[in-house]
């Protein structure tokens, strides 16, 4: 028979109202703030965690993020732009960066990329957009896939396609995702936009997305000739830092396929008008869109560009970023087209 001190008995009393304590502050936490509004952002975007200590983590993350989005709304008149929660809402700003943030600026100078030269004397358009031209396809969603640079490839060699063939077919991503590694790029990992036409030219063809449909991750090239889409010859860069040779390019030529630095909680959550940031850099590009027109909203010059993060991010998939005002964010830093 064991018989307990006085002390061992309050010893063990103590640890059970510790344990006690533990498991109430522990269902104290899981009371979410902004509950229902959690519980339906996670629904409405398929999320769902391994552990309630990661559901705290993440629930954590997003209501910083969306402090941050009612604190720039809040002045949005202010800034000429608003933002929303979205998909990143639990990814905090270094793992977005690790995981979507994955371009690569290429070296257009030492590979003997041509360079666009302006058309002179001509006078251009105050506005383009060429989705109204049937020469952009629908947005697409790269998925948890850092691969930008396929999209953003895809979608000038589809303008240039569908302008020439007027006739417009979405081309796959996945293709150059899988086949473009040998290249020099990293499937989901990264690369950039000229190395994916370059496998293209050098393939002599990409397939169509239907038949080499996007899978979001890097898999064997399964390249088939009897489904390509498109074919290249080659591709144009456009003068480095020139908004002049972009808006020339973009109005002449057709969509453009550039870099940006994305790298602000204010581009991540982009909702709608010209985005307009000093915060962002003009040499640190890290991310792939493709240019589609141009205009004024507001008083305002901007670019009209498509993302890959879906038709839920920005303007229905799209983003104004501003035009004219110092190569804001690199927009003509890295920017070229495909000819076929």
């Amino acid at each position: 028979m064991i018989i307990l001190s006085c002390s061992s008995i309050r010893s063990i009393l103590d640890m059970k109202s510790v344990l006690i304590f533990g498991l109430f502050g522990l269902t104290a936490a899981l009371n979410y703030q902004f509950a229902e509004e959690w519980h339906l952002w996670k629904d409405s975007h398929g999320k769902s965690y391994t552990s309630e200590l990661e559901e705290l983590e993440r629930h954590s993350v997003w209501l910083s993020n969306r402090k941050y989005i009612e604190e720039h709304n809040a002045h949005a008149d202010d800034f000429g732009y608003t933002l929303a929660m979205n998909h990143f809402g639990d990814l905090s700003e270094r793992e977005f960066k690790d995981k979507f943030l994955t371009h690569e600026p290429g070296n257009y100078t030492s590979r003997g990329v041509a360079t666009f030269k302006a058309p002179q004397g001509m006078k251009y358009v105050d506005s383009i957009d060429w989705r109204t031209k049937g020469a952009v396809t629908s947005v697409k969603n790269q998925g948890d896939c850092g691969a930008s640079y396929a999209f953003a490839a895809t979608g000038t060699m589809e303008g240039a396609n569908a302008l020439s063939n007027d006739k417009q077919v979405a081309l796959s991503e996945q293709n150059i995702i899988d086949c473009s590694v040998a290249y020099g790029n990293h499937g989901c990992s990264g690369g950039d936009t000229y190395t994916a036409i370059k496998y293209v030219v050098d393939n002599g063809g990409i397939d169509t997305e239907s038949s080499y449909s996007f899978r979001g991750k890097q898999s064997s090239c399964q390249y088939n000739s009897k489904n390509s889409g498109a074919s290249a010859t080659g591709a144009v860069s456009i003068s480095y830092g020139s908004e002049s040779d972009l808006m020339s390019a973009v109005a002449t030529v057709g969509p453009v396929a550039v870099a940006v630095d994305a790298n602000t909680n204010a581009f991540r959550f982009y909702q709608s008008g010209v985005f307009d940031s000093s915060t962002c850099s003009s040499t640190k590009l890290n991310h792939a869109m493709l240019v589609t027109g141009y205009g004024s909203y507001n008083g305002k010059d901007y670019w009209l560009v498509k993302n890959s993060w879906g038709k839920y991010w920005g303007d229905s998939g799209y983003i104004m970023m501003v035009r004219n005002k110092y190569n804001q964010c690199g927009i003509a830093s890295d920017a070229l087209y495909s000819m076929l």
